[in-house]
């Protein structure tokens, strides 16, 4: 009995909160209302001061009364319903209004822009929003991104349809883009992007404005690792757009991050004045390696290859070789599950997999285990690549100079993002709401 009642007790008031849940567009432009129901104004808009994962509290309202807009703070509002603002006191204070440090408003600022779903890795357009009651007030509670919150929004209050369908998502599960409100001083936090795969902060960027791409640009620079990775994942045009607002020395240190075949793909995107002055500002070993990449077309095996793979001479042994893989931090993660092997001149000999070796006598050498050959020249366009793997089952293929030298691998994650279509992209983008 003591149970149920208890439970009863703690799920009361989150029923109650929840019905009086109203959403912004129901508010805007509706009377304030003082104790005696007079009209003293119309609501223009709600004031909330963001924080990182919470719930931002209401701290007021910016209202029109005759020519002017004031401000009302929360402490006066008595209730907040569709039908009009009631207020607690009979008198207002009339000063203008005036942003202050930290404010946004939720009409102006946010309502119908892009938020980020940090869940989802996408972004989202705030159709309408939600504000719901607490201990200590009112405070942003979501956001719904429902088309039906379009209509309600953009259709006059009196020709609404009855459109009771929402989409909401938490407000603690979005982050909005701010840095087009001059008081917000707050930014998109790097804590929060963290959740998110760089190729979905890289979708983001794609699917947003330039001023929003930007904003999420600069969320991840104080993370050098980060910003690559996102660079690397941006399509050519976006990699271009936001490597354009970069000095030389920040572009540079960009691309000493990136992976080689990646970063050789966006200096040959650069204005043509800047290709040399951004190259030289690089590391010496990221500049050797780009040289090599440089010198082939992009569509062709040396293009797409990468100089950086886990590879042991002749003569190592099977425990050589899986050092080799555990001390390898350069190469691209598809390509530490194959061991390539050469001569000491760098002479291809062949390839193994690390659960082959894992199978097999440490003490063994490598070259009298059962070796895949399989190897491409450089200058070998893409469907040679892509036969090759294909016919073989390869998960990574070798490439070679015309003296047969080992000079680069690829991975067979690279040859299926060269296979995926680009209007596959845009289909992707529609169907997860970027």
């Amino acid at each position: 009995m003591s149970d149920n009642a208890g439970q009863h007790a703690s799920t009361e008031p989150r029923r109650h909160h929840e019905k009086r849940r109203v959403m912004v567009t129901q508010l805007l432009r509706v009377p304030v209302l003082n104790p005696a129901g007079t009209e003293v104004g119309r609501v223009v808009d709600f004031i909330v001061k963001l924080s990182d994962g919470s719930y931002p509290p209401v701290t007021g309202l910016k209202v029109r009364v005759g020519a002017q807009d004031v401000f009302i703070g929360k402490g006066v509002i008595e209730r907040l319903e569709p039908s009009g603002v009631r207020l607690n006191t009979p008198t207002i204070r009339t000063e203008p209004f005036q942003r202050r440090p930290g404010e946004v408003l939720l009409g102006a600022d946010v309502l119908g822009r892009h938020v980020v779903d940090v869940n989802k890795g996408r972004i989202v357009q705030a159709h309408d929003l939600v504000l719901a009651p607490g201990d200590e007030g009112w405070h942003l509670a979501g956001i719904d991104r429902s088309p039906q919150a379009l209509i309600r929004r953009l259709v006059p209050r009196r020709g609404r349809p009855d459109l009771r369908r929402h989409s909401i998502l938490d407000w603690r599960d979005v982050q909005p883009f701010v840095s087009h409100v001059p008081t917000a001083r707050l930014r998109l936090p790097l804590q929060r992007l963290l959740r998110l795969h760089p190729a979905q902060i890289a979708d983001i960027v794609e699917g947003a404005s330039h001023e929003e791409g930007q904003e999420i640009i600069e969320a991840v620079e104080s993370d050098p690792a980060l910003t690559a990775d996102v660079f690397e994942e941006l399509d050519p045009e976006h990699q271009v757009e936001f490597i354009r607002s970069k000095s030389n020395e920040d572009a540079a240190r960009i691309l000493e991050r990136m992976a080689p075949d990646d970063a050789a793909d966006l200096l040959s995107e650069l204005d043509q004045e800047r290709r040399k002055p951004v190259f030289d500002m690089m590391a010496a070993s990221q500049q050797h390696k780009l040289r090599k990449l440089l010198q082939y077309h992009p569509t062709t095996a040396g293009g797409m290859m990468s100089p950086d793979y886990v590879w042991v001479i002749r003569g190592a042994t099977v425990d050589m070789a899986l050092e080799a893989v555990r001390i390898d931090d350069k190469s691209p993660r598809p390509l530490q599950n194959i061991v390539f092997i050469t001569e000491a001149d760098g002479r291809y000999i062949g390839s193994i997999g690390v659960v082959d070796l894992l199978r097999t006598d440490r003490v063994l050498k490598v070259e009298e285990l059962e070796l895949v050959n399989c190897f491409v020249h450089g200058n070998a366009d893409f469907a040679d690549v892509a036969l090759m793997m294909a016919d073989y089952n390869l998960t990574a293929l070798a490439v070679t100079d015309a003296a047969e030298n080992l000079i680069g691998a690829i991975s067979s994650d690279d040859v299926i993002e060269a296979l995926v279509p680009e209007d596959w992209r845009a289909r992707i983008e529609a169907s997860t709401g970027v």
